[in-house]
């Protein structure tokens, strides 16, 4: 392999990482190899995804409501998501842990959905 330097701000290579630049560095360093290293393939989605749907009218959504337009609303299995859960600290017996399972089996399917994007980030299992 080859090694590569690469830049995360205009003359990076002169300052150090010290405590009280730590967090910036983190944060360039995540937006990099999240999205930096693969940023030629995403502009070529976004390329083809605007040609379908012109920017303009879709930048009035937000991630959550624009995944929610297209792939609708999940149906979310309690039964499945129960079985599938991992306790630390807990178990399943645990009080606390049968209050939370009753809770969320009333929850409505869009209420279901809202509580896996908080804890998973999408709204999909």
């Amino acid at each position: 392999g080859v090694t590569e330097t690469r830049e995360l701000k205009p003359n990076g290579h002169e300052i150090a990482v010290t405590n009280a630049n730590k967090k910036e560095y983190v944060k360039l360093i995540s937006q990099m190899k999240m999205t930096g290293s693969i940023r030629s393939q995403i502009k070529a989605f976004l390329d083809g995804f605007y040609d379908i749907i012109p920017k303009h009218l879709i930048s009035i959504f937000s991630d959550t409501e624009l995944e929610l337009l297209i792939s609708g609303l999940p149906t979310i299995d309690i039964e499945d998501l129960k079985a599938n859960t991992e306790y630390h600290k807990f178990s399943l017996t645990s009080l606390q842990i049968q209050w939370f399972w009753r809770a969320l089996r009333s929850f409505s399917q869009a209420e279901r959905a809202n509580f896996l994007q908080f804890v998973t980030g999408t709204s999909k299992v």
